[in-house]
């Protein structure tokens, strides 16, 4: 047999034989002494103990089980989500009480994904580990952790704040609307009250970010701002950022401001948004990014380029850092360096929704229309979810007069957010131009609407808005596209 494969113990040095030994001692007084009393003691006694040892178990563990989600809850940001009451009818279809939740939950986690906002996000947590040991009956009865939860909050100095609701049905002219209704505790404040006749899911999708303005105003904002360009629920949400109620909001309002009156052209008070970020937190790395565009607002390309060059700096590893970079760049007309900065901020995070947007801004300046399908392509395979995205690659399908290809990109944009008169004017479009003549006067008739209440829109908006409702008629007919 080859001496390599054979294992020779180690002698152990004299100076440890003596504590080894003992151990060896004690291990086998203490086995001996479990085997006599197993002995000793009759199936009864061996049966209480068992027991005895399953209530400790059974009590110790959900105990501390609760701890850890508590304190978990206290650390991130004290919200956390109890599991809702559904009806019969929901159950039915397979959304009981935690899968409901859960959804909802689902839903919230999506929006902070998709949010291209520089402050942290805000997760909720959710005590149905709680609910489901609380239902654990022990030979002293329930346990009561709710007792014990509150207990932790006193003893640790922080409130947490419950969100608790439920999900009603109600019949309407044959249709069935789903209403879920939420609530916050301390308080019993009420916080969201939406309604929908297009099912479950389109509910979680509108309550997910109906709760975001509640318990986090400026992600909201951003979300509505960058995702669904609409100016006014953004300007509504800062406002509330800055009001108070929200810690270390305020600065990341003001930035975000900044970018609101950079599209109004309001360029004076862009600058003061930006000035205002920036005395809060001299290092916040935000504010190189803003004070940039105000400054090429202002034609000073070179003085914009070293500030974004000093966000970089403070934020190497933020993809927000590169791809203000890349804007920058395009904008004075270094073309190649902004891809370059647009690929450097997904190589950061390969969900950037700027990034696949801004690449696909470049590219058509530059005339690489290809390139520019493959990106937006790319990101809606990344991130389906982003309506803007889908809208982006669904108009970019709509020139290249591949309508039946951008119908459901367009339908996707739209069912995100039907309120959004850049993705109604879009999908109207569209069907018209498929021949679908009642989605097209049906979307038309709202745009209509809309104009004659006085609503403001951005320029190229309400022209193509101007547009639709004159090619598509005044009253409920319409002309059908052209064939041929």
């Amino acid at each position: 047999m080859s001496s390599g494969l054979v294992q020779h113990e180690q002698p152990l040095p004299a100076s440890d034989r003596p504590v080894v030994q003992a151990k060896r001692r004690l291990h086998a007084r203490t086995r001996d002494y479990l085997a006599a009393q197993i002995r000793e003691r009759t199936v009864a006694e061996l049966v209480m103990f068992a027991k005895g040892l399953a209530v400790v178990l059974v009590t110790i563990v959900p105990i501390v089980l609760t701890v850890i989600v508590v304190s978990k809850a206290m650390v991130e940001n004290g919200i956390v989500m109890t599991a809702l009451r559904v009806p019969q009818s929901l159950e039915a279809a397979g959304y009981t009480a935690e899968t409901a939740t859960q959804r909802l939950l689902d839903e919230i986690s999506a929006l902070n994904r998709t949010s291209n906002a520089a402050k942290p996000k805000t997760a909720l947590g959710d005590t149905q580990l709680i609910d489901a040991l609380s239902s654990i009956e022990t030979p002293a009865g329930n346990i009561d952790l709710k007792s014990f939860q509150s207990l932790i909050q006193k003893v640790l100095g922080k409130k947490i704040v419950q969100i608790s609701g439920e999900i009603t049905t109600r019949n309407e002219d044959g249709r069935e609307l789903l209403r879920l209704r939420l609530r916050q505790t301390p308080g019993r404040e009420g916080l969201i009250d939406v309604e929908t006749a297009q099912g479950a899911e389109n509910l979680f999708r509108k309550a997910a970010l109906n709760l975001l303005e509640h318990i986090d105003p400026e992600i909201a904002a951003g979300i509505y701002f960058r995702e669904y360009g609409d100016e006014e629920s953004a300007m509504r949400l800062t406002a509330v950022a800055l009001a108070g109620g929200h810690k270390d909001a305020e600065k990341y309002a003001l930035n975000l401001r900044t970018y609101i009156y950079l599209g109004r052209g309001q360029i004076a008070e862009a600058m003061q948004a930006t000035e205002g970020a920036r005395a809060m937190d001299p290092e916040f790395a935000a504010t190189e990014y803003t004070r940039a565009f105000v400054l090429l607002a202002q034609k000073r390309p070179e003085e914009a380029l070293e500030a974004v060059r000093r966000g970089v700096e403070r934020a190497p590893d933020s993809d927000n850092s590169y791809n203000s970079l890349g804007f920058v760049l395009n904008a004075m007309g270094r073309k190649d360096e902004a891809i370059d900065a647009h690929r450097a901020a997904l190589g950061k995070n390969a969900r950037s929704i700027v990034a696949y947007r801004r690449l696909a801004v470049v590219f058509r300046d530059a005339k690489r229309d290809r390139e520019a399908s493959e990106a937006l392509l790319t990101g809606v395979a990344m991130i389906p979810n982003s309506a803007m995205l889908q809208l982006d690659y669904g108009e970019d399908l709509q020139r290249q007069g591949r309508n039946y290809e951008a119908i459901g990109p367009l339908r996707k944009a739209y069912e995100a957010q039907p309120d959004n008169i850049r993705f109604q004017i879009a999908l109207a479009e569209t069907e018209h131009a498929l021949g679908h003549i009642a989605e097209a006067i049906k979307l038309a008739s709202i745009v209509k609407s809309r104009l004659g209440t006085g609503e403001k829109f951005p320029g190229n908006i309400r022209q193509r808005a101007d547009a639709l409702v004159a090619r598509i008629g005044p009253g409920t007919e319409a002309t059908a596209p052209a064939t041929k």
